[in-house]
């Protein structure tokens, strides 16, 4: 008996675990060891992933082996087996190729394949031409889908708010419930609270000039003045809702928008004076 039938498959008594190596029965249904099930591929009906090929028995075995299931041989240099048509008829083969529609490519040519789709590929991007064509037509797109983004939030915030309009106006009483588009800093109730409060019905606003008249350290009263404003600016909207009855909700906004612009402006000339006091 020659060595070529003693390593067949049909002759060998053991059978070889494709993902640890384990040597296992012939019959065995799946690796002692590890649990890896036990197949011996058809050739002539090769699976979608193709197959490897041992380089010491040449038994065909599947393509994610790393060793032969029928000698135990290690497959990193096995030839790999490519499918082509699934070995369903012989009409769709490959010329040259043997039975089962498959063709035997060594892994070192697939590298030298991929090496040169690489080196095509590169080539291709670094033509500028080429490169400037697909730059300008990728930002043509982030500009499509940020233009796309920007009406959506648009149409969302539009939908939001002729929901809110057509809501009860709850404005004026102790339960008001602010509408989510109202909520927020209020610019006006932090930097100017004193004015602020009494026009929009919030009296304690005027709370925050106590906090400039009363004998302490200076910068303890700037302190404790910006501090009960931080307050007054995150819950300003809210309290100036339940503190009156304003005959809409865009109202509202509208008024909150002007006193914001007076309260900036005012700060603006009140902080020119002090610079201009401290420089002379």
């Amino acid at each position: 008996m020659t060595n070529e039938d003693q390593d067949s498959p049909n002759t060998v008594e053991h059978a070889y675990c494709a993902h640890c190596g384990t040597e296992n029965p012939r019959d065995a249904y799946s690796c002692d060891r590890c649990g890896e099930r036990i197949t011996y591929p058809d050739p002539m009906k090769p699976p979608p992933m193709g197959l490897v090929e041992c380089p010491r028995c040449v038994t065909p075995n599947e393509s994610h082996a790393s060793y032969c299931v029928n000698c135990g041989s290690d497959l990193a240099d096995g030839a790999r087996v490519t499918v082509f048509g699934g070995g369903a008829a012989r009409g769709r083969q490959v010329p040259h190729s043997p039975p089962g529609g498959i063709r035997l490519r060594n892994r070192e040519h697939q590298q030298d394949d991929a090496d040169r789709r690489a080196v095509d590929d590169s080539s291709r991007w670094n033509d500028p031409d080429q490169a400037r064509g697909k730059d300008s037509d990728r930002d043509a797109e982030l500009q499509r889908l940020r233009a796309e983004a920007t009406r959506a939030r648009a149409a969302d915030r539009q939908r939001q708010i002729e929901e809110e309009n057509s809501r009860p106006n709850d404005s004026g009483s102790r339960t008001a419930k602010l509408p989510e588009s109202a909520r927020g800093w209020n610019t006006a109730a932090f930097l100017l609270s004193p004015l602020w409060g009494p026009a929009n019905g919030v009296w304690l606003g005027i709370v925050g000039l106590l906090f400039l008249f009363i004998p302490i350290d200076l910068n303890l009263r700037l302190l404790m003045y910006f501090a009960f404003g931080a307050y007054m600016g995150i819950r300003g909207n809210e309290m100036a809702w339940r503190a009156r009855r304003w005959p809409s909700l865009a109202h509202f906004r509208r008024v909150q928008q002007q006193w914001m612009l007076v309260a900036l402006v005012v700060n603006l000339i009140a902080l020119t004076v002090v610079v201009i006091v401290m420089s002379g």
